[in-house]
């Protein structure tokens, strides 16, 4: 087994790209539209997400690689049932709040450490999910990223420590600040998260953080204090998305094709990392 890195991510990075592009090429034969492909793949990246905070969750007592092939064709059925369901309702139109807002819902329970109980965290996720699609419509997902950004670069830092439920108040606040100047920051360059310019480099954004922190395990910054490993991890992750923003401008695709595509990529890091655990590594 691997266990030195950078090669004990790179193993794992393979599969799942090749995951992705196999993916990819049979909604190509089966002619679905690639925004199609993108919400499937996020309904399926949370129910990975949903069953990894499963403690009791039968599959995950079988051993690898068999217990993680089961967990990932039960999180792909899943999201495939989720967005079926939704179909059959006609309710397409709103296939990006529920997503937006059933992954606020996982953020929150993270977030709070509450409610322990799955099935409560269950009736929590979807509950929330619709009454914010009633109330209020798509609660926008800027915070995501740094949502992944604070908790697996960061390390919580500086709240780790801090009880709850302050911890969780201080956890969004953070949350919302970093999203306020992620904003203004596409303000400045002339875009915004909401056009499809912005859209594109935070999803690409998005890939580089879990990609680092996931995968890589933030090497090479692992043993470094915080929040210089932090500010570092940063660092790397802003200047990979923004060089994978250039190469594709430069190639002339589609800001949304590029977004949606890339989109099926994040759902396949973090679903092989929750249910395959690195292997083969």
């Amino acid at each position: 087994m691997v266990k030195r890195q950078p090669l004990r991510g790179l193993l794992p990075l393979i599969f799942l790209i090749s995951a992705s592009l196999l993916c990819i090429l049979l909604s190509r034969c089966f002619h679905v539209e690639y925004a199609n492909l993108a919400v499937w793949a996020l309904f399926f990246v949370w129910t990975a997400f949903m069953l990894s905070l499963w403690d009791e969750c039968p599959i995950r007592k079988i051993p690898h690689p068999l217990g993680g092939f089961l967990l990932l064709i039960l999180s792909m059925l899943s999201g495939l049932f989720h967005f079926w369901v939704m179909k059959q309702f006609k309710l397409e139109s709103f296939y990006w709040p529920i997503i937006a807002n059933l992954f606020l819902g996982l953020g929150i329970t993270v977030a709070f450490e509450f409610p322990k109980f799955f099935l409560q965290r269950l009736i929590f996720w979807y509950a929330l999910a619709i009454t914010l699609v009633i109330s209020v419509g798509m609660v926008p997902a800027i915070w995501f990223a740094w949502f992944v950004y604070f908790f697996f670069w960061l390390e919580q830092w500086p709240v780790k420590q801090t009880p709850q439920p302050i911890k969780g108040f201080l956890t969004f606040l953070i949350l919302a600040a970093l999203s306020f100047i992620l904003e203004a920051s596409f303000r400045t360059f002339g875009t915004s998260f909401f056009k499809p310019e912005g859209s594109l480099w935070f999803v690409l954004f998005v890939w580089w953080l879990v990609s680092t922190s996931w995968q890589f395990e933030t090497w090479p910054f692992k043993s470094f204090p915080q929040p210089l490993k932090g500010f570092l991890g940063l660092i790397l992750c802003v200047l990979g998305a923004s060089f994978f923003f250039f190469v594709i401008t430069k190639l002339k695709i589609a800001y949304p094709l590029a977004a949606n595509i890339t989109w099926v990529f994040v759902s396949w890091l973090y679903s092989w990392d929750i249910c395959m655990d690195k292997w083969p590594a």
